[in-house]
């Protein structure tokens, strides 16, 4: 990995990660984000008012990942084939079409249709906005430049979704949509003024080593697995809350972005001095911490307990296992280790609201209780939570 890394400081030529095309990518990641987190956080109230069970929601909400994992063996290669601003630019317009569509739809199965289109755009944008904006980072910096460049979703998680659910209660959805589109036109712009670097393009091939990376097939099972429980955040935070009572959900989201504001730099550069693998055990827990503190709440203090905890959880764990994925592999098949750890992160998106949902509408009957389901929901979506921590400690054992 060192020799892995080494290259990637003589590719870059410098040792700091401040440079004009990573700002640029840090604006066009925050804008990015900023639209995502508004569609995430009112989708899920959107199927609610569009009739959708509690299943279904889940459904609705996960069914983006379909797509997303069915576009990877195709993208996959392109990504270390083609330009990655090129294809990225794409990626967006695809982004920006869907929010648009979303603005339009006025039943169950047109939502489910453009979350399918959303989710091609999302399988491609996160593994090419990753892979590139690693061509800018030195080696001795790797791991707090990712986490740092991840900070730009943490400022769009402080505002996107508190402003995605104002807009739906002000305006209603079609607008609040409409704006989560400009967010993306912003976006491209921004795309459009990065002057990307050269590199070694290697030919398009489709066959397994150039879809995915065997070196971070590990990490992306990991994230699978805490993304599965993570996903159920996202999914039923908001009607959770509703169920206890708690009037403004979205400072949840506020909190727990403002947190990662701290957390995500100190513990990105102590995996620079310390190693991630140590980092990431800290963070599982933390996660864990954060599921048993949302069982348990009863009022909003009690979800800001826990949107504190998460902060040091997920949010610092994910960049983590995408910076071990891109350093396990030279800097020209990136986008295939890049696109192997958002594989995994898609699948557990995809998984975590459905076996969520199916879980608490199993646990209605026996609790009697729709809020107690909720609430043991969270405890039941730490087991996976577990395995990605028995593979954390393997990391560490084996080192």
């Amino acid at each position: 990995m060192s020799s892995q890394l080494e290259s990637q400081e003589t590719f870059t030529g410098r040792e700091t990660i401040w440079s004009f095309p990573y700002v640029v990518l840090m604006i066009v990641n925050f804008f990015q984000s900023m639209a995502a987190f508004m569609a995430n956080t009112t989708i899920p109230v959107f199927a609610d008012h569009l009739g959708a069970s509690t299943a279904l929601v889940g459904v609705c909400v996960s069914s983006f990942a379909a797509t997303a994992l069915l576009i990877r063996p195709f993208a996959g290669p392109a990504f270390d084939s083609f330009s990655r601003k090129r294809l990225l630019l794409i990626a967006q317009a695809i982004i920006c079409a869907s929010l648009a569509l979303y603005g339009i739809v006025n039943s169950l199965p047109a939502l489910v249709a453009v979350r399918l289109l959303h989710g091609i755009g999302i399988g491609c944008s996160g593994p090419l906005a990753m892979s590139l904006v690693s061509e800018f980072l030195p080696a001795s910096r790797f791991a707090s430049g990712i986490s740092i460049y991840t900070l730009a979703q943490s400022f769009a998680q402080v505002i996107g979704p508190a402003v995605g659910l104002w807009l739906v209660d002000t305006l209603g959805f079609s607008h609040a949509y409409f704006l989560a589109a400009s967010c993306l036109l912003v976006a491209m712009c921004g795309i459009f003024i990065v002057k990307e670097p050269e590199r070694n393009r290697l030919p398009y091939e489709f066959k397994i080593s150039r879809m995915f990376a065997r070196e971070a097939l590990d990490k992306a099972l990991a994230l699978m697995l805490l993304a599965t429980s993570f996903s159920c955040t996202a999914s039923y935070l908001v009607l959770y809350g509703n169920l206890l009572g708690v009037e403004g959900v979205g400072l949840y989201f506020t909190v727990y972005a403002a947190c990662l504001i701290v957390t995500r730099p100190v513990l990105g550069n102590l995996a620079d001095h310390f190693g991630a693998p140590r980092v990431l055990v800290a963070g599982v827990l933390f996660f864990a911490a954060s599921y048993l503190a949302l069982s348990g709440a009863h009022d909003m203090t009690g979800l800001l307990i826990a949107a504190v905890l998460g902060s040091a959880g997920f949010g610092c764990c994910a960049p983590l296992m995408q910076t071990l994925g891109l350093s396990s592999v030279p800097p020209e098949r990136r986008g295939a280790a890049s696109n192997t750890v958002f594989t995994g992160l898609d699948l557990g998106m995809l998984l975590g609201p459905v076996l969520g949902g199916s879980a608490i509408e199993a646990m209605v009957p026996l609790f009697d209780s729709q809020l107690a389901a909720y609430a043991h929901m969270w405890i039941v979506m730490l087991v996976p939570a577990a395995g990605c921590f028995a593979i954390v400690l393997y990391w560490n054992f084996r080192k």
